[in-house]
């Protein structure tokens, strides 16, 4: 499979990964010119700034400093990245919560195919991966804080500061203490959803996820409706109560 041309940069600190992924470039995508590799964050950084390569495949884990680290450094420059891995973490859940490409390791051939042809085509285009890294390096600030870009740049919010989030088709909108407006955020709530469903957030609608930390009452019904801190009623869908039961026993 040939790719349209581009250049790329591998930066990983296992040599046999680098060697393993430039034959697997080599042999299906002859289109894009490998132009350099490194084994860590400084001498990344070095190569980056000198090559500016169109992509870049970065291994998130990177000895004592990670990818992340890479990226900061790098700044304004933003290659389309696409993440490498050995393995499933929270680093993993931000990078796809802000919707960009990864790979674990070993690298499915198939799914390399996919990672690259998007990371080609999205090449200067409207919603580029370089406009959801500053969300990515904001929501890794830390693990109870959601980075979400606004109008402005960027809202950085803190996990227990979010009441609940509303969905409206593929707009999600996120409720926040204080008398502060929603941001509305063009993504669909399911990927709120799997986020924050292990943060003590939890599905009661097919519209609402909401903190259980802040919530003032369970109101009982068929499905029933739970009152939140600034005075919202939320209807629960009868599929759902049982987990919202679960939830507030753990409160």
């Amino acid at each position: 499979m040939t790719a349209p041309s581009a250049t790329a940069v591998i930066i990983d600190d296992e040599a046999a990964c680098i060697t393993a992924l430039q034959a697997m470039l080599a042999r299906r995508h002859p289109g894009v010119a490998l132009v350099g590799t490194a084994v860590d964050v400084p001498s990344g950084v070095a190569l980056l700034k000198e090559k500016r390569p169109d992509l870049l495949f970065l291994d998130v884990e990177l000895g004592d400093m990670t990818g992340f680290d890479l990226l900061k450094a790098i700044a304004p420059l933003r290659p389309q990245v696409i993440f490498t891995t050995a393995h499933e973490s929270y680093a993993v859940k931000a990078i796809r919560f802000n919707a960009l490409d990864y790979l674990l390791k070993p690298i499915d051939p198939e799914e390399l195919d996919d990672a690259v042809n998007k990371a080609v085509r999205e090449r200067g285009g409207h919603l580029a991966a370089p406009d959801r890294i500053a969300p990515l390096l904001g929501t890794l600030m830390s693990d109870r804080q959601l980075a979400l870009p606004d109008a402005g740049g960027l809202v950085v919010l803190h996990l227990d500061d979010i009441l609940y989030c509303t969905s409206d088709n593929n707009y999600t909108s996120v409720h926040v203490r204080g008398d502060k407006k929603p941001v509305v955020v063009s993504r669909p709530l399911s990927e709120f959803d799997a986020f924050l469903g292990g943060q003590g957030f939890v599905r009661i609608h097919q519209s609402h996820l909401i903190n259980r930390k802040h919530i003032r009452r369970y109101v009982k019904g068929e499905g029933g409706e739970v009152i939140m801190g600034d005075g919202a009623n939320l209807p629960v869908s009868r599929r759902q109560k049982a987990g919202l039961m679960e939830a507030l026993e753990r409160l």
